[in-house]
């Protein structure tokens, strides 16, 4: 491991009402070999205040993923850190995972400069990978992709500045998608290593159909993600809408999915209609009810 680059790496973490004493202890054992950044949107925040290398904000009114990570982003270049690797709390993660990444992260941006962010291979916890649209092979294990999601993401703090921070607008669901769509739009690489593999819960629950297990949000999320996909098609990422289309079309086979299989139906196709409703209005931000 590069000793220079570890000791200029920032581990930035959201937390969402998890459970305290796992995560503290947790981050403690982190915090022992890296310097931890974390927002906590919890209602209750956990407490750190007696231990080192470790910088906690609490925002108890929840002002959503992308403030916090804005938030992290800011703090950690005033800290003197160059690199960061984000990391949501229902990722499975050690130092060992975030030294593979930035390894990883190195030996790829000596090869080709125009690396914007690179990322693991996510699979479930039964060992499924979780699915990333890879666009081609550059070398070796290495694949390029049109968007990764945001646990596991490792960049230059610097380059979160260049490309746009993460958009506040969206809250919630898609500012990984969209701040990568972006930095393709401006020619830049988003990468897979495949050779990483990072264990990472999705949804609140699976369900099983032929050849397939689907994870099943919450049906405030579904009001988010279909907002936020809508939103981005129609009025955002010009130069990637055949991509944004893609994940129209599947977000509308994901609501039918929903509305045969999961629990609180008309809840959720309420959330859905609600979300089309706001992203042609305009209607951003964090859902007030």
């Amino acid at each position: 491991m590069n000793d220079y680059m570890l000791k200029k790496l920032a581990l930035i973490i959201v937390r969402y009402e998890n459970n305290k004493e796992i995560f503290q202890k947790d981050i403690i054992n982190l915090a022992k070999h890296i310097k931890v950044y974390i927002y906590d949107n919890s209602k209750e925040s956990v407490d750190f205040r007696n231990e080192k290398n470790i910088y906690l904000y609490h925002d108890k009114e929840n002002g959503g993923l992308a403030k916090a990570i804005n938030n992290c982003v800011d703090i950690a270049l005033k800290d003197g850190n160059e690199y960061a690797v984000y990391f949501d709390q229902d990722s499975v993660i050690d130092i060992y995972m975030i030294e593979k990444l930035l390894n990883s992260y190195k030996n790829f941006k000596i090869k080709n400069d125009n690396l914007f962010v690179l990322g693991p291979q996510a699979t479930m916890p039964d060992g499924e990978n979780y699915p990333i649209r890879v666009v081609e092979n550059i070398f070796d294990n290495y694949f390029s992709a049109s968007e990764i999601i945001t646990s596991g993401m490792t960049f230059r703090l610097k380059d979160i500045q260049n490309i746009g921070y993460f958009d506040e607008e969206l809250f919630l669901d898609l500012v990984d998608f969209d701040i990568c769509w972006r930095a393709v739009e401006q020619n830049k690489l988003v990468v897979v290593d495949r050779n990483i593999k990072m264990v990472h819960e999705v949804g609140i629950e699976t369900i099983k159909i032929p050849f397939k297990v689907l994870p099943i949000s919450s049906p405030i999320r579904n009001y988010y993600q279909m907002r936020n996909m809508l939103y981005c098609a129609v009025y955002k990422n010009k130069k990637t809408r055949w991509i944004v289309a893609y994940y129209i079309l599947r977000r509308l086979v994901n609501v039918m999915i929903n509305l045969l299989f999961a629990d609180e139906k008309m809840t959720r196709l309420k959330y859905n209609i609600l979300g089309v409703k706001d992203a042609l209005k305009k209607r951003m931000g964090k859902l007030s009810l």
